[in-house]
């Protein structure tokens, strides 16, 4: 059990396991204290398990300021907390809370490790990613963003994690990205308790108003696409054919491919 008290004075007491305060205490924090480096973790698991805990622990152990602020749930938020960071601090990204499947926001966050890998540097940050599986990540983020994978794990109440280091984690998304499964083996283990090293009631509402503004999002999405194919559709009884429609849209600022306007013609979409 360790005892955090950050600069607002607010004690937090949780726990962290002998095994994995000495991997933070060796490899994590001298790496974004005194080199110029940053450090990206993933952390996956099944809904429930207790990840977003796990990582927002991790996070307050390695920076004792951490706070809600630098809790996201969005590419644009990540973003810009990785523009307004100070030095050594944690953010974490909460994939799990807004992206329970494989979709757009995920490949964003791939997009922005590469995009913001100057800044993340410069400003010694460690990053953590919560996911529900590290397979909808992109290719880069796992193979050369990465340092270490934790999965997180829950069994009868008890919860516990498996570590993977850079080598391990590239071997468990080149073996088990074709069936999503964890082949890799790892001794690093662990077992961890305790409560949301933040404010609980906050953080809650700020997730919901993630929740919220990702339906709303959801919504403009749908209701966009139902006007699209109308109009693509009313296209083509003056046109008369589908490759006909595709040409002409071709010279709006975000055209469709050809293979993609025929099957929303013929409701394959």
């Amino acid at each position: 059990m360790v005892t955090i008290t950050g600069d607002d004075g607010i004690k937090y007491s949780f726990s962290v396991d002998r095994a994995l305060k000495g991997f933070l205490d060796t490899k994590v924090i001298p790496r974004i204290n005194h080199r110029d480096k940053d450090y990206v973790m993933l952390v996956s698991g099944y809904e429930g398990a207790g990840k977003s805990t796990w990582a927002m622990q991790v996070a307050k152990y390695v920076d004792h300021n951490f706070c809600l602020d630098r809790v996201v749930f969005t590419p644009e938020a990540f973003r810009d907390a990785v523009n307004t960071a100070k030095k050594g601090q944690c953010i974490v990204y909460d994939e799990a809370v807004t992206g329970l499947t494989a979709g757009g926001s995920i490949t964003k966050v791939g997009r922005l490790l590469k995009s913001l890998m100057m800044q993340m540097r410069q400003a010694n940050l460690m990053v953590i990613i919560v996911i529900p599986s590290v397979f909808e990540l992109n290719k880069y983020a796992v193979l050369h963003r990465a340092m270490s994978l934790f999965h997180i794990l829950e069994k009868k109440s008890r919860h516990s994690w498996v570590g993977y280091n850079k080598k391990d984690t590239k071997k468990t998304y080149i073996f088990g990205k074709k069936n999503h499964s964890m082949k890799v083996r790892s001794r690093f283990t662990g077992r961890f308790y305790g409560n949301l090293p933040l404010d609980e009631i906050e953080y809650k509402k700020k997730k919901q108003e993630a929740l919220d503004d990702e339906d709303r999002a959801e919504e403009k999405v749908n209701k966009f696409t139902i006007q699209r194919d109308y109009y693509l559709k009313l296209l083509k009884g003056f046109l008369k054919t589908g490759k006909a429609v595709a040409e002409a849209q071709k010279e709006c600022k975000y055209p469709l491919s050809e293979r993609r306007v025929q099957d929303i013609l013929t409701n394959q979409a």
